[in-house]
């Protein structure tokens, strides 16, 4: 794994330390707190570890919110 993060420019600290920006957080606040969350696209996932950090819904439950990054 050490190899995969150094080839992109990033640590794992990055993702155990990854925190919800600002917008998620205002886009979060309105969904259901059992909402199932899918992020696809572009990043190397770190805003679903902040999210599953954050504790949101307690896991990944019901899609109704698609994040595109």
């Amino acid at each position: 794994m050490k190899e995969y993060f150094e080839a992109r420019g990033v640590s794992e600290a990055d993702y155990k330390d990854a925190v919800l920006s600002p917008y998620y957080i205002e886009i979060l606040k309105d969904l259901e707190h059992n909402a199932r969350i899918l992020d696809f696209g572009c990043g190397f996932g770190q805003n679903l570890c902040a999210i599953k950090n954050a504790k949101w819904g307690g896991g990944i439950k019901n899609s109704i919110f698609v994040a595109l990054i």
